[in-house]
């Protein structure tokens, strides 16, 4: 696999939670926003195919359908 480096230009709202993130899982802020794009890949590939993505909380079993746009 390679890599190529690039540059962002991230808000400060958007850097903060992306270093919360990397601080909260012990992982680099290049890992961090890694997993960051591969669950919105992931999430956005179900979408496309059709399938819905539901939120449910385990405590009262509602669910919500979370929409991309």
């Amino acid at each position: 696999m390679s890599f190529t480096k690039i540059s962002v230009n991230l808000s400060d709202e958007v850097l903060q939670a992306l270093k919360d993130m990397a601080q909260r899982d012990n992982v680099t802020m290049t890992e961090a926003l890694r997993r960051s794009i591969s669950t919105q890949k992931f999430l956005d590939d179900e979408q496309r195919a059709g399938r819905l993505v539901l939120i449910e909380d385990p405590a009262t079993k509602d669910r919500q359908r979370v929409v991309f746009r």
